[in-house]
């Protein structure tokens, strides 16, 4: 037994019913947040986010080029 539960004579259950308590708040809130997400389209353009990364300048030229070698390929692909 934990030295707490030995000094204030309580067993574990107590611990226990607030520890799975948290768990099942995270659990619940982990869920809404993909729900919500889902609904405002946070996963419907996955790919973009990769090439977002290349726009440090003004005229993106090196996402263009690189979201066109992509396109290249898929249609090589198909």
């Amino acid at each position: 037994m934990c030295p707490n539960c030995i000094l204030n004579q309580q067993g574990l259950s107590s611990g226990l019913y607030v520890a799975f308590f948290i768990c099942i708040l995270f659990f619940v809130m982990a869920i809404a947040g993909i729900i919500w997400a889902f609904k405002n389209g946070e996963f419907e353009d996955m790919e973009s986010s990769k090439f977002d990364m290349l726009d440090d300048d003004e005229s993106n030229v090196m996402a263009m080029r690189a979201r066109q070698a992509l396109e290249r390929g898929r249609l090589v692909n198909e």
